[in-house]
């Protein structure tokens, strides 16, 4: 009895579901057009529809008067693309902590310092409430309950911004507008105020 020998693809073979038919290149960002269900980077299907309302494809009209509400970002194709070409989510990554770090305008005196982190990352963060009185000792603040160290703890996607952090933190923990909520990073200990 042979054993069956699973069918092994080249990914040549598979370039033209990869690959964008504008700019050629591997699929980043990956938009759909709902109409037709062509899919494309979302720089380029944004750029082409800014001037024209017709699939680049096939030639089928996206939408008659704002084609950009037909189209929808694709993140399962998007998947499959990252995990088919090695390295290609590093290196966007790395193309895009470049281009934000070249094209940030910096306070004077202010230095930043990136991480490399993948968007997909699951990190751990650590919550504590503090008030500090007239001396500078800590006070157990009333948002703290019954926990004796006022410490908690939270697990999110590395590609949840501070700013959204802070939101989520004021819902669900029902904080004070007159409270600041401060994200200080033990790496860097330069805090942010939101």
């Amino acid at each position: 009895m042979d054993k069956m020998q699973p069918n092994r693809i080249k990914i040549t073979d598979l370039n033209s579901h990869l690959t964008c038919p504008l700019c050629a290149g591997y699929l980043i960002d990956a938009t759909t057009i709902v109409e037709c269900l062509h899919s494309f980077c979302k720089t380029c299907i944004v750029a082409f529809l800014e001037t024209n309302k017709f699939c680049p494809r096939c030639d089928v009209q996206v939408h008659k008067t704002c084609p950009q509400l037909s189209i929808r970002a694709d993140k399962t194709l998007q998947d499959i693309v990252y995990k088919l070409v090695p390295g290609l989510f590093k290196d966007e990554m790395k193309r895009r902590r470049d281009f934000y770090a070249e094209n940030r305008v910096l306070e004077p005196g202010e230095v930043v310092e990136t991480f490399n982190i993948a968007e997909d990352e699951i990190i751990s963060l650590s919550i504590q409430f503090y008030e500090r009185n007239k001396n500078n000792e800590r006070q157990h603040s009333e948002l703290e309950g019954d926990k004796a160290n006022g410490k908690r703890f939270l697990q999110c996607p590395a590609a949840m911004s501070v700013m959204h952090l802070a939101k989520f933190l004021r819902s669900k923990m029902d904080i004070p507008n007159n409270y600041r909520v401060m994200t200080l990073c033990t790496h860097t200990q330069q805090p942010m105020l939101y």
